[in-house]
């Protein structure tokens, strides 16, 4: 058993390993879901082989934002230069809008 799935639940485990389309997590308050959240990233990068500049997660404040990226550091070690981005859906979307504004504009 991987170390990423060492003292889950069942059910946390499903989230984790779920990696073939989207997931929704839906628990309440104190369940686990920033864990299985940060855990399923790690999970992705070192079982799955995925890049970690290719996977985005996005929330809804800054503080749940930093603690995701702590926590997936954490997980993960310093072992590479590429991250994940974690961010909220507002500084995502401005970065979208800074990157790509210029092909966004309409003619008229």
């Amino acid at each position: 058993m991987s170390r990423l799935l060492e003292n889950m639940n069942p059910q946390q485990q499903e989230g984790i390993q779920a990696v073939d389309g989207p997931v929704l997590l839906l628990a309440g308050a104190g369940s686990g879901k920033t864990r299985v959240i940060t855990h399923r990233i790690a999970y992705l990068i070192e079982e799955r082989g995925v890049s970690p500049d290719s996977i985005l997660a996005v929330t809804f404040t800054n503080k749940a934002a930093k603690e995701m990226g702590e926590r997936v550091e954490k997980i993960l070690g310093h072992n590479t230069l590429a991250q994940p981005l974690l961010c909220t859906f507002h500084s995502y979307c401005v970065r979208l809008l800074r990157r790509d504004i210029e092909s966004l504009r309409v003619n008229g």
